[in-house]
């Protein structure tokens, strides 16, 4: 039987390596995610200070 060739399931691009996405796509997206939890922290703590409270600091 002829062997079925694996793509990367975001870009398409062939043979992604051993998981199901290759490593361009997937720093990619762990990128957005870092990004996009930022803005989630600065908008909540801009929330808490308009509130009077203040942001938990580390």
């Amino acid at each position: 039987m002829a062997e079925k060739k694996r793509h990367c399931l975001v870009c398409g691009k062939p043979d992604p390596g051993e998981n199901t996405i290759c490593p361009t796509c997937k720093a990619q997206i762990r990128g957005e995610a870092l990004e996009r939890n930022k803005q989630i922290k600065k908008d909540s703590d801009r929330e808490l200070h308009k509130e009077g409270s203040d942001p938990l600091k580390k």
